[in-house]
């Protein structure tokens, strides 16, 4: 990886293992607000971490229909031609074209009733990129505006007051995003696949997206991944589930040489009561991380709540909230009451999931229960999956479902699974890494929620597991209790 400066613009070269040299064009500044993903730290998941290859800008993203996460509009400026950077030539823009003026206009001429006088900025940026013809009296609609139409409709309450310019380069950047991770987790595929048993081998595809999701340096996160798998390897038992485990702690930053010897006693003690086929492994990574070394862990809540939880990575998610047992199933049981209809063991790995934060803004619910009937088309258990992209961003349902599709082309594009169901999943685990300062800097929108172990269990063992069982069908569902 290296510099080279060419005039005014600066270009980042870089390359992966065996591949082609690349280059991108830098001209935005690094995001300085918490990154989706990475490792936690004293307070959270690291923030601050930017794309392995650098915060890229596409300057002009053209009149481009043809690629998944184009966007063919980007308003260009006197002073912008004259050579001022991005931020510098829309301060200079003195008619600031809004999205929503966009849209409605658009809107107006697609059903028929366009405006005889549109503002003169809009008209004229609209017939400059080709996304009208005609003229104000007689406009037509093009595909370039009925494309962009689409974008601005799907995410109309948050993008109608902000500048178009602003909008479409963050799409470009956050499809940038999208496609980077894709390419990383192509990398992690192939590094890490001779580390891990064959019959675990399968699910190293949704481990893969969440080790690309934290953007940092490849070969340092495959290294360390290769020592986490290193000493989860010697405790025995199913690989898929110590695989799980390698990813949890791993993702966590763990100390392995200070869990080591109490991981391995809680293992045996979870086997002894659970017989060789529990998920003896991931259970005691996620009960060891929540107290820390040299604490004893929540053991006996995760006795208590095993028999009602569905399976052993939701009682040990319960038990490591450090709630009593009966508060923990109460906490739960809450979120279930509000699910709309779904199957049992999927109400309740929805309802545990949601149940593991501290607290959630109340239109997460709101979003849940939207989602769920979109996502039952795509996947086996929708009320997981739509509690995940529900926690993915503070953005609508219908915007987050456009970043699902967007993220479901880039994965299918890159070959990441070899069937329709195991894509979907991958495309949902692409989009709860997108960086939370996308959707919430300057726009005096809440916090995004952050990935937890429990995003972690969610993604790999309750949506993806199941599909590498079965060969991509749909789970047996489990009888109502």
């Amino acid at each position: 990886m290296f510099w080279h400066t060419c005039g005014r613009r600066k270009y980042l070269w870089w390359t992966l293992p065996g591949r082609k040299w690349s280059k991108f064009r830098l001209g935005t500044p690094p995001r300085t607000g918490p990154e989706r993903g990475g490792n936690r730290g004293a307070s959270g998941w690291r923030g601050g971490v930017t794309s392995p290859i650098g915060p890229v800008d596409i300057v002009r993203l053209g009149d481009r229909t043809d690629g998944p996460l184009a966007f063919p509009l980007r308003v260009g400026t006197a002073a912008e031609r004259e050579g001022l950077s991005n931020g510098q030539a829309l301060a200079a823009d003195v008619d600031v074209v809004t999205c929503g003026a966009v849209r409605a206009y658009l809107a107006s001429v697609r059903d028929g009733r366009p405006d005889p006088s549109p503002p003169a900025a809009v008209w004229d940026a609209l017939l400059t990129h080709r996304a009208i013809e005609g003229s104000p009296a007689a406009p037509t609609l093009t595909d370039v505006g009925g494309h962009v139409l689409k974008e601005l409709d799907v995410r109309a309450v948050r993008t109608d007051p902000l500048p178009l310019n602003a909008v479409a380069e963050q799409l470009s950047r956050v499809g940038s995003d999208l496609e980077n991770v894709a390419k990383s987790a192509s990398y992690f595929l192939a590094e890490l696949g001779p580390v891990v048993p064959i019959e675990a081998l399968p699910l190293l595809r949704i481990v893969a997206v969440d080790l690309a999701n934290r953007r940092e340096t490849a070969e340092e996160i495959a290294e360390g991944f290769r020592n986490v798998w290193g000493s989860v390897e010697v405790m025995g038992g199913d690989a898929r589930d110590r695989l799980l485990a390698a990813e949890i702690l791993d993702a966590e930053s763990a100390s392995i040489e200070k869990l080591f010897a109490s991981m391995m006693r809680t293992t045996e003690m979870v086997r002894s009561k659970g017989g060789e086929h529990s998920s003896a492994v991931a259970v005691s990574a996620i009960l060891h991380l929540a107290v820390g070394p040299g604490q004893p862990p929540a053991l006996d809540s995760f006795l208590a709540l095993r028999p009602s939880a569905g399976s052993d990575e939701a009682a040990a998610l319960l038990a490591a909230t450090g709630l009593p047992p009966a508060e923990a199933a109460a906490a739960r049981d809450r979120w279930r009451a509000g699910l709309p209809p779904l199957e049992a063991t999927d109400a309740l790995h929805a309802a545990t999931y949601l149940a593991t934060f501290r607290s959630l803004p109340p239109e997460v619910a709101a979003r849940v229960n939207g989602l769920v009937p979109l996502l039952a088309p795509r996947f086996a258990r929708p009320g997981t999956a739509a509690a995940l992209l529900a926690t993915s961003a503070p953005i609508d349902v219908p915007e987050l479902m456009n970043w699902l599709e967007k993220a479901e082309l880039v994965a299918r594009a890159r070959k990441l699974a070899p069937t329709p169901q195991e894509l979907d999943v991958l495309a949902l685990a692409l989009v709860h890494g997108l960086p939370a300062t996308e959707f919430t800097s300057g726009t005096g929108a809440p916090p995004a929620i952050e990935p937890t172990s429990a995003s972690l269990v969610s993604l790999h063992a309750w949506l993806y597991r199941p599909l590498t069982a079965t060969g991509g069908a749909k789970p047996a569902p489990t009888p109502a209790r």
